[in-house]
């Protein structure tokens, strides 16, 4: 609970419709049993990512029709758990916001060879095509922006069903609605530039879409050869 208490710590929240809120983590720290609330959401709108912060740091939003914002952290000023936040991104109508990141302001070196900064954003299509991007790749912006560019949607690769942020040494799981999953090092898929339509992860049945993408964590990654062949969930 101690660590709850901790000045300068932030939770970082973003919802469906753009809009996000930064709570300090010490709001937190007397939880009863059913619960508080974190954040206050408007009808038709949803959580869709939180994170914990140091209150300095860089934020990623990422849409469905392929476009994302990069602003400061600072540009959102701290506030209570009933607010209902402020606007983090101009959407377009129909579009939303599939998923965050949030990195470090400045970069940190390794401490040796073997330590990975995770600074890529891979995003994940609806047809099963993916693509990592470097961070910088996108100016930061003014918070409550229209944003740039993600990635290219056409009918070729889909809309975007989710982003994460990963490394060189990262591994993740992609899902589809059938049933079909795939586990692939991040090192395998290209790292190309934001207007690109990225490469095929998983070959899908028609009718068939993806529904979901997780980073498995680092102790959690064992040897499983190159990771390129996919498998039907029983």
């Amino acid at each position: 609970m101690r660590d709850l208490e901790e000045e300068g710590k932030y939770v970082f929240f973003a919802t469906r419709s753009g809009t996000v809120k930064k709570t300090p983590l010490k709001d937190f720290s007397n939880v009863r049993s059913n619960g508080i609330n974190a954040i206050a959401i408007e009808k038709q709108d949803e959580l869709v990512a939180a994170s914990c912060t140091d209150g300095s740091q860089i934020v990623f939003l990422a849409t469905h029709d392929g476009k994302a914002i990069r602003f400061d952290e600072e540009d959102v000023r701290p506030m209570g758990r009933q607010a209902h936040g402020v606007r983090g991104m101009r959407l377009r109508k129909g579009d939303y916001i599939v998923g965050m990141a949030v990195t470090p302001k400045v970069r940190a070196k390794a401490k040796n060879s073997d330590e990975q900064e995770a600074n890529l954003i891979l995003s994940v299509t609806e047809n099963g095509y993916g693509k990592r991007t470097d961070v910088d790749e996108y100016r930061l912006q003014s918070r409550g922006g229209g944003g740039t560019i993600n990635i290219k949607t056409t009918a070729r690769n889909g809309k975007v069903v989710s982003i994460m942020l990963v490394n060189e040494e990262s591994e993740v799981m992609v899902i589809s609605q059938f049933g079909k999953i795939i586990r692939i090092g991040t090192k395998t898929i290209r790292e190309c530039g934001r207007s690109s339509q990225g490469v095929r992860l998983l070959h899908l049945e028609e009718g068939d879409r993806v529904a979901a993408t997780s980073v498995i964590p680092p102790e959690e990654v064992a040897e499983n050869g190159n990771g390129d062949s996919g498998l039907l969930l029983q």
